[in-house]
């Protein structure tokens, strides 16, 4: 009789639906000693409750590194997320074109376009990818829209990218993908000290007509303006002027730039006109004088 009550009560406490229902330990008689068997009922008791503890921890470990993994993934993709592109990087040469060398040429094409092209290629496949849209800066240059003398090989890669930047945004803004340039002057860069070692004295006269900014001013006024959702930006007189001469090219920014486009622009082209006859003057004076 007692050997078959033994054998029941071994079989309840190694059954497994003991892991599944809510069976309570202290209902157990842990005084009861099993017959013919050396181990007692507590320390069952205890090896089961700490296998269960043991699976539960498990369980509970595995949501909390499944929960880390998902917010680890979420802050990679938060900081691979691309809203904003500003290619700035540019390889300047000045100089008169017979002055020139070939790896001026090389250097000029391979940073200020095929470099500038790769950037904004590899970009607009992440923005597209993403469908979160974005802005892409371009830092173009006022010669752009002026070309003036002894920057031949510069001005010629800002005009093309010039182009190449207007037509992109036409491709994609209607995916929220937006292209912007900067036409900037010159600025108060640690280049362009390097760069007026080498200029002709006619280019520096030239850029005389124009202020050079403090590079900091120039920065800040830019991003302001791309927050405003401004895509053509210029920063002083003689580059709004030039921007109203090239607003047939583009797309104004509002209405009001409209307008004033269409009510500036006979004046602007005056002065443009005085500004070109100037410029004429003192090349052509600097080349005769260097005649005679």
């Amino acid at each position: 009789m007692k050997e078959s009550i033994n054998n029941a009560y071994n079989n309840l406490l190694n059954n497994k639906s003991l892991d599944s229902t809510e069976f309570e330990v202290d209902n157990i008689n842990t005084s009861t000693t099993y017959i013919g068997d050396d181990k007692t009922d507590n320390n069952n008791i205890k090896k089961r409750q700490k296998t269960k503890n043991q699976k539960e921890n498990k369980k509970y470990h595995a949501k909390d590194m499944s929960h880390e993994k998902s917010e680890s993934k979420q802050n990679v993709t938060d900081l691979n997320y691309i809203d904003i592109l500003i290619c700035n990087a540019a390889y300047v040469s000045t100089d008169e074109h017979s002055k020139l060398q070939m790896y001026d040429l090389l250097y000029t094409v391979n940073t200020n376009i095929y470099g500038n092209i790769d950037f904004i290629s590899r970009t607009l496949l992440h923005m597209k990818k993403t469908k979160k849209g974005g802005v892409i800066l371009f830092i173009n240059s006022e010669g752009t829209l002026y070309p003036i003398y002894g920057y031949s090989y510069y001005l010629m890669s800002k005009s093309c990218m010039w182009t190449y930047t207007h037509i992109l945004d036409q491709e994609l803004k209607y995916y929220n993908i937006h292209i912007a340039n900067a036409f900037l002057p010159s600025l108060e860069t640690p280049g362009y000290v390097i760069e007026n070692l080498k200029k002709p004295q006619i280019t520096k006269n030239i850029e005389n007509l124009t202020t050079t900014l403090n590079s900091d001013y120039a920065a800040n006024k830019v991003i302001n303006k791309i927050k405003q959702g401004n895509k053509f930006i210029t920063l002083n007189f003689n580059g709004y002027m030039l921007s109203v001469l090239h607003s047939g090219y583009r797309n104004p920014d509002s209405y009001f730039d409209y307008l004033i486009y269409v009510t500036f622009c006979n004046i602007f082209v005056f002065i443009s006109s005085i500004y070109k006859i100037y410029i004429e003057y003192i090349i052509k004076s600097k080349i005769t004088t260097g005649f005679t």
